[in-house]
């Protein structure tokens, strides 16, 4: 029998919200072909972490992070719908919550994997 066990970026309960954040991380995975095959994952992290406030604006650092780790063509992330997402928030200048982003993360996550055992 062959199988795999796949442990998503989440603790035991999700939940929307959370505590004050010092910084702002998104998590997105990728398989990279170059190395068998293997999953690894970016963190595009802010660059403010010494106070809680402003998050919008963290989540703006991290997700100018991801874009130009995109636009450099080299990021070996798939073009998801969550993907086209994220360009879209950056596009807008929108911060959706960081329950979103974490919803955002996990979508990509599993149409990463859809992706890879489609094909």
């Amino acid at each position: 029998m062959d199988g795999f066990g796949d442990f998503l970026i989440v603790g035991d309960d999700y939940s929307e919200g959370g505590g004050p954040a010092y910084a702002i991380a998104i998590h997105l995975t990728f398989i990279d072909s170059d190395k068998d095959n293997v999953m690894y994952i970016y963190h595009f992290v802010s660059t403010t972490k010494d106070t809680p406030t402003d998050p919008a604006g963290k989540f703006g650092q991290a997700l100018g992070k991801l874009i130009a780790k995109l636009d450099s063509g080299n990021s070996k992330l798939i073009d998801t719908e969550a993907i086209q997402e994220f360009r879209d928030l950056h596009a807008k200048g929108h911060f959706p919550g960081l329950g979103h982003v974490k919803k955002l993360s996990m979508k990509h996550h599993i149409e990463t994997i859809a992706d890879f055992f489609a094909d």
